[in-house]
């Protein structure tokens, strides 16, 4: 299945995403990355400081990856609407699996519910429109909102990973959390089976 980034679209009453382009790129989505209290829990973003040119290379890749979807999140009636990110790798449609990331880099979009709205929107979309199987995600221990935040949306945690990441001086847990599609389409396995 061949994704059309070009066209998507998901909205509700708040916030729409769609796939970011380098238009979108803006200094605070720059400078949010190189913010520690933003990157804090990103796992690679951290290991460089963070460039407009190095932004728009990693947005670039992504709209060119069919196997990625870098969804920007934007606020609806907001002059600076971008606010974050819902990053979704590894689509997989022979096991029809994908994983997932959020991150709000403008603090002034925290704890206002974007993250959950976005990524219900991306979750229903990934096992609506693409008819995915499971989804997981990967947040270390010590990030309580984001562990709220995925089970808000219905992940589970799948398993810990004891000193999985370095931060800083020191490695810290890991859960993994996932969810399965409660609707999947069985037939997909039979049209989609290589060993036929």
């Amino acid at each position: 299945m061949k994704i059309n980034k070009q066209s998507l679209l998901l909205e509700n009453d708040s916030i729409y995403l769609r796939p970011l382009q380098v238009e979108d790129i803006t200094d605070e989505y720059v400078n949010g990355l190189n913010d520690p209290d933003v990157n804090k829990y990103l796992v690679n973003v951290r290991l460089n400081v963070q460039t407009f040119k190095s932004v728009e290379k990693y947005v670039k890749s992504n709209m060119e990856n069919p196997h990625a979807i870098l969804f920007g999140i934007f606020v609806k009636h907001d002059a600076k609407s971008l606010i974050g990110t819902v990053f979704v790798s590894g689509i997989d449609f022979f096991h029809f699996l994908a994983s997932v990331g959020v991150c709000l880099f403008a603090k002034r979009a925290w704890r206002k519910g974007y993250g959950f709205s976005a990524l219900e929107k991306v979750k229903n979309y990934l096992f609506g429109q693409l008819g995915l199987h499971y989804i997981e995600a990967g947040v270390y221990a010590e990030n309580i909102q984001s562990v709220k935040l995925f089970q808000r949306v219905d992940f589970l945690e799948m398993y810990r990973v004891n000193n999985k990441y370095r931060y800083i001086d020191s490695f810290k847990e890991v859960i993994i959390f996932g969810v399965i599609n409660p609707l999947f389409d069985v037939s997909l396995i039979k049209q989609n089976n290589l060993m036929d």
